[in-house]
């Protein structure tokens, strides 16, 4: 499979395609669980802040006696309370306050009646909105980005007196951390389950595709051996008419029968050929030699040799080099020779009389580019992507006519694939109501350059 460029690339599309849909599904359940987690440890953070301001506010009513003044009950209540004007006492770091303020993030402060400070427990860095939304919990974000959840409460005195207000706040600070973990889980996290998700893909596309390959790889294996079974029987029967037509005596009626046999053979015979060869190049049993070849030579021998067919069709067959240099690429000299002689041939036969064939020669981006170009009928654009596949016939009735097989394009792209390169087509169809004057078809192989002699 590794070998066939066809299934590797199919293998590495699919591969591309489960990861992204993996990767995808995966990285939408993360962010689903980075959502539900956040909004569960807020709703914690505001379940243990309301608790708290609810079971200081009770404390607090049971021992506050007149209004707007903290008696030294409720100081005792509250160890390290702060009473403005007034020093304040240390906060052991290890009792429950301590726990409290240094590690949980906790704030309190008491407010008169007019909503001014009267004394403060924790850290002083919130700055508390004017506000004093009573009864239930507000989230507050500080213009420097500092963020916290704050619960206000009314204070009432033993007697039912109002007494003031009760502000409970808690940072954000232990979110924070949390998040800050959390991303950086995910920023070393995320790409090595790419790359996990990425191999696990890999390897998945080649189970999925190793009973296609399979299949493909019998399918070859009985076309080559198909092909080769043929080639004794046919060669027997094509002996058999040719000595039958040799004979001196043989009925008119009994000869155009063997000479209709004679052509249906020989066709049958350069299929079997055709076949049998395809398959060996396609399966990499056909040792290609790797040699530089001078691709100026190449087409300069194929122009001189095609001129007669050339001239047979009234085709005006031209070579065009547009460089002064040798062009050489490492490759098979006769399989090259046999691709773009069958580049051409198409060209020539599917021109009609008085037509042009051009065989163009130039290089650019280290490839030499070869072109076979005509102003013929061209090829419709639904055929386009169908021409290099096995036996396709745009005009089926005229290729048989003319002897071919519908393996000339694909073994043109096998040799070109064999050797490192490309081959794109475009064609233009000829449209006889408007007489369209940019009607033909054009094909074009890139083939690398050699390293030493790249221009």
């Amino acid at each position: 499979m590794h070998q066939n460029r066809l299934f590797k690339r199919t293998r590495i599309q699919l591969t591309g395609f489960y990861a992204i849909v993996i990767g995808s599904i995966a990285l939408l359940c993360g962010y689903m669980i980075h959502v539900v987690m956040i909004r569960a440890f807020s709703r914690t953070i505001d379940r243990e802040l309301n608790t708290l301001a609810g079971t200081v506010h009770d404390s607090l009513e049971a021992v506050l006696q007149q209004p707007e003044i903290v008696d030294p009950v409720a100081m005792k209540l509250l160890p390290g309370l702060c009473v403005i004007g007034n020093q304040c006492s240390p906060i052991k770091p290890d009792s429950q306050i301590g726990k409290l303020v240094y590690k949980q993030g906790y704030y309190l402060r008491l407010l008169n009646l007019n909503g001014r400070t009267i004394a403060t427990l924790g850290s002083t860095k919130y700055k508390f909105p004017d506000r004093l939304p009573i009864g239930h919990w507000e989230t507050i974000t500080e213009d420097r980005g500092d963020s916290y959840h704050l619960h206000t409460l009314q204070l009432k005195t033993i007697d039912n007196r109002h007494w003031g207000y009760l502000q409970v706040a808690q940072s954000f600070d232990l979110l924070d951390e949390y998040m800050h973990s959390l991303h950086l889980l995910l920023i070393f996290g995320i790409p090595l389950a790419m790359l996990l998700i990425g191999g696990a893909s890999w390897w998945l596309s080649g189970l999925a595709m190793q009973p296609i390959y399979q299949s493909y790889e019998q399918i070859q294996q009985f076309t080559a051996d198909a092909a080769h079974e043929l080639r004794t029987p046919l060669a027997v029967v094509r002996i058999a008419v040719d000595s039958t037509l040799e004979a001196a005596i043989i009925d008119p009626e009994a000869r155009n029968n063997l000479e209709i046999a004679q052509r249906q053979v020989g066709y049958l015979t350069r299929l079997a050929e055709d076949l049998l060869w395809l398959s060996r190049l396609e399966a990499n049993q056909l040792a290609l030699k790797s040699q530089p070849c001078c691709l100026n030579e190449l087409v300069s021998d194929l122009e001189e040799e095609l001129a007669p067919l050339a001239f047979t069709n009234k085709i005006d067959l031209r070579l065009e080099i547009a460089t002064d240099k040798p062009l050489y690429v490492n490759g098979d000299r006769d399989r090259l020779y046999r691709a773009i002689a069958n580049l051409i041939t198409n060209a020539i036969q599917y021109t009609p009389a008085a037509g042009v064939v051009i065989i163009g020669l130039d290089c650019a981006d280290r490839q030499a580019i070869v072109t076979v170009r005509d102003n013929g009928v061209g090829i419709a654009s639904a055929d386009l992507p169908h021409i290099f596949d096995r036996f396709y016939r745009v005009r089926s009735d005229r290729s048989r006519a003319q002897g071919g097989t519908g393996l000339g394009l694909a073994i043109v792209r096998a040799i070109v694939t064999a050797h490192q390169g490309s081959i794109h087509v475009k064609s233009q169809l000829e449209d006889r109501h408007q007489h369209l004057p940019q009607s033909g078809t054009t094909f074009t192989v890139r083939l690398p350059l050699t390293s030493d002699l790249r221009t």
